[in-house]
């Protein structure tokens, strides 16, 4: 197989086909949260919100990195270079992240200030 752009992009649709739809429903339902939030801002204690999204991000960032070895087969003594590391690091990172980003909105609805 011939490595080019296209071919790359290829594979990597075939590997995400099957959580497009689910995962499309997940962030049109974030973004509607999103703007009640928005829309709420005033009745909002955004800086708790903030924290506890946050360090729900971190639990699950440091969850997966954990995770990732043995998902793909391997053990955590099996990583040996920096690069390594770096890639286990990286996707930890990137899925604490987007699992921060897409619980702000609800957590944040959760913690309003009660009136």
């Amino acid at each position: 197989m011939e490595f080019s752009i296209f071919g790359i992009l290829a594979v990597v649709l075939e590997l995400f086909r099957p959580i497009l739809l689910p995962l499309g429903v997940l962030i049109a339902a974030d973004l509607l949260l999103l703007a009640i939030v928005i829309g709420r801002h005033r009745r909002l204690n955004v800086a708790r919100g903030l924290r506890t999204a946050a360090s729900i991000g971190v639990v699950l960032g440091l969850a997966a990195a954990l995770y990732f070895p043995v998902w793909t087969g391997a053990g955590l003594t099996q990583l040996q270079s920096l690069v390594d590391y770096l890639a286990i690091i990286a996707a930890g990172v990137g899925i604490g992240f987007a699992a921060a980003c897409a619980v702000y909105p609800p957590v944040q609805l959760l913690l309003r200030k009660t009136a």
